[in-house]
């Protein structure tokens, strides 16, 4: 069986098509961010991966406070979180060959 090759244009229409695609790719992103920078939601290592130092709060407590809890997000935090993760795109995809 091959391996679907995604493209980023691939990756940018399923978040801008589906929430969970949003959602997935914030955990995703998050899973890159080293211990203290997820404890103090910020970005502390430039290592090229996880979130940019001007996301990482933002997208630190969407993730802790709501995600990992199961609780569903707002529509304004989905629509933040989507154009966030159009920004990711390119990690996104980095991470979906690293898991290959």
């Amino acid at each position: 069986m091959t391996e679907k090759k995604w493209t980023v244009e691939e990756i940018k229409e399923l978040i801008l098509t589906r929430d969970d695609a949003v959602v997935r790719g914030l955990k995703r992103i998050y899973d890159y961010q080293v211990a203290d920078e997820k404890r103090d939601e910020a970005t502390k290592y430039h290592n090229n991966v996880g979130f940019k130092p001007q996301d990482a709060k933002f997208a630190t407590s969407l993730v802790q406070g709501w995600i990992l809890n199961n609780r569903q997000i707002s529509e304004k935090q989905m629509y933040r979180a989507r154009k966030l993760m159009l920004k990711y795109s390119g990690q996104l995809l980095r991470i979906i060959y690293e898991k290959q």
